[in-house]
């Protein structure tokens, strides 16, 4: 025996659900046509798209009396008022008239009226018919608006055509009830609490200062000596090793590309050199070297 009472979220995720799936596979079906010549692609396109959506629709609905986000949440289409299952005359009308009726009104009532002759009264037919649309749209969303708030209350019929038709999604085993654990929601709590922390605080720390501090007071000695003769021998960028692009110094007689030691010095203006420890005073102190004289 099944309950009469659907629960919204469980409506709303299997709708959504069954979204993302026709996109995941509407991606992969497009694939194989790319191939295909594009006035092909032009000219049937919407056709294609429209009989994939009706089998992506019709096929779970006429096997398994549900979508195939409905089946996750054992959800079947019953009729309503009724625990007997839907018909499938009504199951396939649901597939068609939600998937067809946009492509019927585009492709054979336009393409129809376009195809009159080009005179007065063929204008003033297409005029009506995109006065027709525009009225036929404010009224559908309109009535699409009241029937998602009387679903919010009722928990009955998510769609204007499962309105129409009278069907709606029904639970095919009795479901148990749920129950909350509050150690997981302090758990997850915890965790986001720490990921905006960090996300907030991390942006705040100066790394580059940080590491300058940690080489000049770790580094051994004798490393220093080592690693400020090669860099004075060979004229390379003291910080990347490389040969300087753009050289320039801040008053030491170390050289350093333009890019390293300004990123350094928008960072730390008080930077100290590694090498002689000759401090920094911000971008003011950069100059630049001739490298003809290097």
């Amino acid at each position: 025996m099944t309950s009469d009472f659907v629960r919204r979220v469980d409506q709303l995720d299997a709708n959504v659900l069954d979204e993302e799936l026709l996109f995941l596979l509407n991606t992969q079906y497009r694939k194989a046509f790319i191939y295909l010549p594009n006035s092909v692609l032009a000219r049937l396109g919407p056709e294609l798209d429209v009989l994939f959506k009706f089998l992506f629709k019709y096929l779970p609905l006429s096997i398994l009396k549900c979508t195939f986000g409905q089946s996750i949440f054992q959800l079947q289409y019953h009729r309503s008022g009724s625990h007997q299952l839907a018909s499938n005359n009504k199951l396939c009308t649901l597939a068609l008239i939600s998937v067809c009726a946009p492509w019927f009104w585009d492709r054979v009532v336009r393409k129809i009226i376009l195809s009159l002759p080009n005179n007065e009264l063929s204008n003033k037919t297409l005029d009506a018919s995109y006065v027709l649309e525009r009225k036929f749209s404010a009224v559908h969303q309109l009535l699409a608006l009241i029937n998602l708030c009387i679903f919010l209350q009722k928990s009955t019929y998510l769609t204007l055509y499962e309105r129409f038709l009278k069907v709606r999604p029904l639970y095919s085993e009795p479901q148990s009830i749920r129950s909350v654990q509050s150690d997981n929601i302090d758990r997850e709590l915890l965790w986001h609490g720490l990921s905006e922390f960090l996300g907030f605080a991390l942006p705040l720390i100066n790394i580059t200062k940080i590491k300058g501090f940690f080489k000049r007071t770790f580094m051994p000695k004798s490393y220093k000596s080592h690693y400020r003769k090669y860099f004075i021998h060979n004229h390379l960028c003291s910080i990347c090793g490389d040969i300087p692009n753009f050289p320039h110094n801040f008053g030491c007689s170390h050289v350093f590309c333009y890019y390293c030691i300004s990123s350094i010095l928008l960072a730390d203006p008080a930077y100290i050199c590694l090498d002689c420890d000759v401090k920094a005073n911000g971008m003011e102190s950069l100059k630049p070297l001739d490298s003809a004289k290097m």
